[in-house]
């Protein structure tokens, strides 16, 4: 790989999946693990065709082919956070017991009702994790560390990692891999964001154009 900004993000997200990559989760860590590395295929393959081109080889040309490889970062991380919420989603349902016989619409109007009691909550991290400790209700319990609690602190705009990581102490399953999934979900998050960030500004710098 020619652009060593972009070649230690890609290492920075394969140096923290590689000891999550065991058991039941080995195969959606994998996935994030192989569609990341497909950006440095992409990368290169891209260099590669700039260098054929050479010095003389029309701007239109070199446009084209800075266009396929954005494309093709996007496609790819697309799929690297789809699987990687998808294994987030798989801890959790490890860690968080959920109870079998509450139906969809029991579900439903159960969140309704934490979202709104959440909603009033400047620090709904806090409150929710309070509530977890403070219920008695297997439902509850489910929705506030599950994903549902996951996505409507997303939605919120909050930092999951410090809720996952009290999440995990309370639960006590930080040693476990599960746990550990948990609590890198943030940080591979934004090792995957680095990634796209070096990527894009790659493609951009001017000597690109002048490889030969």
């Amino acid at each position: 790989m020619s652009d060593p900004e972009l070649e230690r993000a890609i290492e920075a997200v394969q140096s923290i999946l590689q000891p999550l990559r065991l058991g039941e989760f080995s195969e959606k860590i994998g996935k994030v693990s192989i569609y990341v590395q497909s950006v440095a295929k992409s990368w290169d393959a891209c260099c590669k065709a700039m260098q054929t081109l050479g010095q003389r080889g029309a701007e239109d040309s070199k446009d084209a082919m800075a266009s396929g490889f954005r494309a093709s970062l996007k496609n790819s991380l697309h799929f690297a956070r789809i699987n990687l919420d998808a294994a987030l989603v798989q801890a959790l349902q490890t860690l968080v017991w959920r109870p079998k016989n509450p139906t969809k619409t029991d579900e439903s109007r159960k969140a309704a009702a934490l979202k709104r009691a959440f909603d009033r909550s400047a620090t709904p991290g806090k409150a929710m994790l309070q509530h977890y400790i403070s219920s008695s209700d297997p439902l509850d319990k489910w929705l506030v560390a599950g994903p549902w609690g996951h996505e409507y602190l997303r939605r919120r705009g909050m930092d999951l990692e410090e809720f996952d990581l009290a999440l995990c102490e309370i639960l006590e399953c930080g040693s476990s891999v599960a746990g550990k999934i948990v609590q890198s979900y943030t940080r591979i998050c934004r090792a995957i964001d680095e990634v796209e960030r070096s990527a894009l500004e790659a493609v951009e710098k001017p000597r690109l154009a002048n490889l030969k």
